[in-house]
């Protein structure tokens, strides 16, 4: 099997690095093109409604800046790792939920493999409070996905 054009999902937690690795290595090896994700997820944001009744608009605008920021420093973190190994990578930072977004995008933009990274979990417990992305996008995704779970 060969590829011609990746996704890389990014989060910017320490699980993602093997895939981060497996990506770099994988368009190489292939000669394919390499386009790193971050999804702001507007997830946090329904807490401000129970949390803030005063100024819950600044603390709104307030999450989204900052997790736009974080998404901002995953992307540029790869980025330049992908530069120190001579490779160019495009960059991507959508806003919606992960498992809307990447589907989507995955069919938009013709990409024939997804490479996501994934959190071990203890146990049921921990699988089911979690917002566990691989599994929400189970099913979803018209190209093949390889999960690095570390």
């Amino acid at each position: 099997m060969s590829f011609s054009h990746i996704l890389l999902c990014l989060d910017g937690e320490p699980h993602t690095e093997t895939a981060c690795t497996l990506a770099l290595d994988l368009a190489r090896t292939h000669g394919a093109g390499l386009d790193a994700l971050y999804v702001v997820d507007p997830y946090l944001k329904k807490f401000t409604n129970e949390i803030y009744a005063v100024n819950r608009n600044e603390c709104r605008d307030h999450l989204d800046r900052s997790l736009a920021a974080e998404g901002e420093t995953a992307l540029n973190h790869f980025c330049t790792r992908a530069q120190a190994t001579g490779m160019t990578v495009g960059r991507l930072l959508q806003y919606g939920e992960p498992e809307e977004v990447i589907p989507q995008l995955v069919t938009a933009g013709g990409y024939d493999l997804v490479i996501l990274g994934g959190k071990r979990f203890a146990g049921r417990y921990e699988r089911w409070t979690s917002r566990d992305l691989p599994a929400r996008l189970d099913g979803k995704l018209t190209a093949p996905v390889l999960l690095c779970r570390v």
